[in-house]
């Protein structure tokens, strides 16, 4: 009997050896009324999450979903129509990892009517990291922004300890121009242009750092941010170490857009080299705002660093006084053009100038070490006059008599000038009343007549 149940006992730990034990991992969580409902995927949550009365009101009551580790998605997290979700760190720092299943569209999407997406909440302590993953081996270059935030009246609210980073968009995938060929980290632009109803990035703190728009046409601006007719506000945090190819290297402002800055800080060209944002030329284009470019229809740009403590302010226009903030570090092309034609032309001008005086200059002294010089003493006048210079000279005066016999000398009107010291005006005033003194019309007929 003893041998029996020792058979059965032996067979029994031989199945549970031999049994496959599938464990399930919990990506995330959401707590509704006090209960707590996990989940195996980020997708899950937010599609659990309601879009009626019972779910989140709007970014400021928005539903909360708790990541709970480290996930790699392949395809978009999108917020649809009417979800308000904000995605908070439990229990640790974790990323979002882009995989390489979706290469041609964001990480993140936000295109949903009246719908918004908060990364992060206020006084966290742990770390949110939505990740490109272009510095993984090997590399991921994808052919689209970070996040994209296109919806009607949607919203992107960013806080303190999220970091949005190593985002490539190469944008080798779809047509150039399209919407996902623009920016590196994140691209903002309301559908159908809406102005009234656009969509808004309001970045309170946190870190956009190391994104690359590597677009290959001239359609590429905005390696950090990218906004086309939406609203922009940073209230906080770093914009660092990204790069666009022609224009914008950290921020970049075009069309029916607003742009207000009241803190935080976007790197520049005079930053240490990890923290710098850059603009790198494409296609022998020279490349401008390495900070920040603000376009349309002209644009300015600030290639320096822009401090917490500079309040910028753009309003769909590019009008007015002080609507880029103070200072005089702002540049546009037409600007750099029409001060450097000014500075060449005053340096033209200064070499002319230098050169008239020092000809000038040059003729004084040659005229100084020469000794005056006589007609008759430059053997220009015969010792024995013939009757016709005798007569001649009875017709002339003693100035004209000089200028007579240099004339048979055979030195031109300048020459005589510079003999005289008197203007070449002067010279030919004289020389035609010697002509019609003695009734000539040119000086060949002088050499002829009195040579």
């Amino acid at each position: 009997m003893k041998l029996k149940w020792y058979c059965v006992f032996l067979f029994f730990i031989s199945q549970v050896l031999s049994a496959q034990v599938v464990i399930e991992v919990v990506a995330a969580s959401r707590t509704v009324n006090g209960v707590t409902y996990y989940y195996n995927s980020l997708y899950d949550a937010i599609a659990a999450v309601p879009s009626d009365a019972a779910g989140g009101q709007s970014s400021y009551v928005p539903d909360e979903i708790n990541l709970l580790g480290d996930i790699t998605v392949n395809a978009p997290l999108i917020i649809e129509e009417n979800q308000h979700i904000a995605i908070v760190p439990e229990g640790g720092s974790w990323t979002i990892m882009r995989g390489t299943g979706f290469l041609e569209y964001p990480v993140i999407w936000i295109r949903g009517e009246n719908s918004s997406l908060v990364l992060g909440v206020p006084g966290m302590e742990h770390a949110l990291t939505i990740d490109g993953g272009y510095l993984n081996t090997p590399s991921i270059e994808a052919h689209a922004p970070l996040v994209a935030i296109n919806g009607l009246d949607s919203r992107l609210v960013m806080h303190d300890h999220v970091f949005l980073q190593n985002n490539c968009n190469s944008g080798s995938g779809l047509a150039p121009g399209s919407f996902y060929n623009n920016g590196g980290g994140i691209y903002l632009r309301t559908n159908q242009d809406n102005a009234s109803r656009s969509a808004q990035f309001i970045m309170k703190g946190g870190t956009i750092q190391g994104n690359i728009n590597n677009v290959q046409h001239t359609v590429s601006f905005g390696g950090g941010v990218a906004v086309n007719c939406g609203i922009f506000i940073m209230e906080g945090g770093r914009i660092m170490g990204n790069s666009a190819h022609i224009q914008g290297g950290g921020v970049y402002i075009v069309n029916r857009a607003i742009f207000e800055k009241t803190g935080g800080i976007i790197y520049g060209i005079n930053a240490e080299k990890d923290l710098r944002n850059i603009a790198v030329d494409y296609q022998d284009i020279k490349p401008h705002g390495h900070a920040i470019l603000i376009g349309s229809p002209a644009f300015r740009f600030r290639n320096d660093t822009i401090y917490e403590n500079e309040n910028l302010t753009f309003n769909n226009t590019n009008a007015g006084e002080n609507i880029f903030g103070r200072g005089e570090k702002w540049h546009d092309q037409y600007t750099l053009m029409r001060r450097n034609l000014l500075i060449a032309g005053i340096v033209v001008l200064i070499l002319g100038s230098l050169a008239f005086w020092k000809r000038a200059f040059v003729f004084s002294l040659v005229k100084k070490a020469q000794p005056e010089i006589s007609p008759e003493k430059a053997n220009t006048k015969p010792k024995e006059k013939s009757p016709a210079l005798i007569e001649a000279e009875g017709l002339l005066t003693d100035r004209e008599k000089e200028i007579f016999y240099l004339l048979l000398s055979g030195k031109t009107a300048r020459e005589i000038s510079l003999d005289l010291n008197l203007s070449l005006s002067s010279i030919n005033t004289h020389s035609e009343k010697i002509y019609r003194k003695l009734d000539i019309h040119s000086r060949t007929e002088l050499m002829v007549k009195y040579k």
